[in-house]
């Protein structure tokens, strides 16, 4: 496969040199050569463009690229038609990536590629040497506190009063029409938006735009909602449970197996998992039935999320809660409480590329094996209540509006 991967590398290297008709001519490569900015996961290329000239963009795992040696690389990519700014994707978090650029114009021959130039993909949200702090202040959205957010094809921020708005870049948002005026306390996304929020409230949009009140059933306040491939369930106060596979029409659980309030829901290993008040912690296979199970803490737990441990790389729950409660299970059954996050109540915890846990008093504390934690430079000491992973980057949002973005 490799020996096949490497000769189709080797026509395309010489299609590319040799043009596709004699009309064609090589293009000067941009003067100023490229600019790399790295991201997590991701690299973005910028150059100068020239009309008329179309550009192939080459990099690869590697300290140094040409445009005649690319295919002699392993992994090597090329892009082809690439238009500044261009996001290379799919690239290992501390590995060194180079690139290079060539032109033409009417189908020709490559020119000169640009000089090889070099970055390092990195975790968002990560202080490093070269960016001492990765965490941005927006302007604030609004007084009322923020304590929902979710990404689908755009970010939207829910809170009290019915408070909503929506970014597509997570920098600028755009206040929405509340639907309620009611207190909404969490989001999600699956093919639509869902919100959640007090007296069992839930709103539903297609667009993040226009939102449809729906009805629970039940009129306790619901303060969590997650969703996996076929099943949205929400959770909140004196052991509320209901779920839906449309987000529309909302069915109870069958039973809860805890009447103390549920702060947290989240699915992974083929099971849902909601934590909440007293060291509360329940699983469920179906949404519907629920089996109490021991957290060994009795404080009250937040926030739950599922990622990949590198300690172990294999999946990790992670729960998180008051005086910077942490436990952890490998199966969702056996849990062991490990060393607290410092001493503030933990409002939230999410997994993108690494673990991110938020807290009371605008903390962040991140993880890439669930176990060990760092506290990152923050742009606030506002209490910090919801934070989404979304492509190549994290939002936090909170009090008074306060909203943050990592990439």
């Amino acid at each position: 496969m490799r020996r096949l991967l490497v000769l189709v590398a080797a026509i395309l290297a010489g299609l590319l040199l040799a043009g596709c008709g004699s009309s064609g001519k090589s293009a000067d490569a941009p003067a100023g050569g490229l600019t790399l900015v790295p991201g997590d996961g991701v690299v973005t290329v910028n150059w100068s463009m020239t009309p008329g000239v179309d550009y192939w963009l080459f990099y690869a795992n590697s300290t140094s690229i040409s445009t005649s040696n690319w295919t002699a690389i392993p992994g090597s990519r090329s892009a082809i038609g690439a238009v500044s700014p261009y996001v290379a994707t799919g690239l290992t978090n501390g590995a060194v990536y180079s690139f290079t650029l060539n032109g033409r114009t009417g189908g020709g021959p490559g020119g000169d590629g640009t000089p090889s130039v070099s970055a390092i993909p990195r975790l968002a949200g990560t202080a490093t040497a070269s960016l001492p702090a990765p965490w941005t202040a927006g302007a604030a959205l609004g007084a009322n506190d923020l304590r929902g957010v979710a990404w689908g094809t755009a970010f939207v921020a829910v809170g009290a009063n019915g408070a909503m708005y929506s970014s597509a870049d997570g920098t600028t948002w755009t206040a929405l029409n509340p639907s309620v005026a009611t207190n909404l306390n969490a989001a999600v996304y699956r093919g639509v938006y869902l919100a959640a929020g007090d007296g069992g409230a839930m709103l539903y949009s297609t667009d993040a735009v226009t939102w449809t009140p729906r009805t629970t059933g039940t009129a306790n306040n619901l303060y969590a909602i997650a969703t996996n491939s076929g099943l949205f369930v929400a959770v909140g106060a004196k052991g509320t449970i209901v779920t839906s596979v449309d987000g529309i029409t909302w069915t109870a659980a069958a039973n809860s197996a805890t009447a103390n309030d549920l702060y947290a829901v989240a699915y992974g290993s083929g099971l849902w998992i909601a934590v909440g008040a007293n060291g509360t912690l329940i699983t469920s296979a179906d949404g519907s039935t629920w089996t109490a199970v021991a957290s060994n803490t009795a404080l009250d737990l937040k926030g739950v999320a599922i990622g990949i441990s590198t300690a172990s790389n294999a999946f990790l729950l992670v729960a998180v809660g008051a005086n910077g409660t942490l436990i952890t299970s490998p199966d969702a059954l056996t849990w062991t409480a490990q060393t607290p996050i410092g001493t503030n109540t933990l409002s939230a915890v999410t997994y993108g590329t690494q673990f991110i846990a938020v807290s009371a008093n605008g903390s962040i504390f991140t993880s890439t094996d669930g176990t060990t934690w760092a506290g990152q430079p923050s742009t606030t000491s506002s209490n910090l209540n919801a934070i989404v992973h979304a492509p190549y980057s994290y939002s936090v949002v909170g009090a008074a509006g306060v909203n943050l973005l990592a990439q």
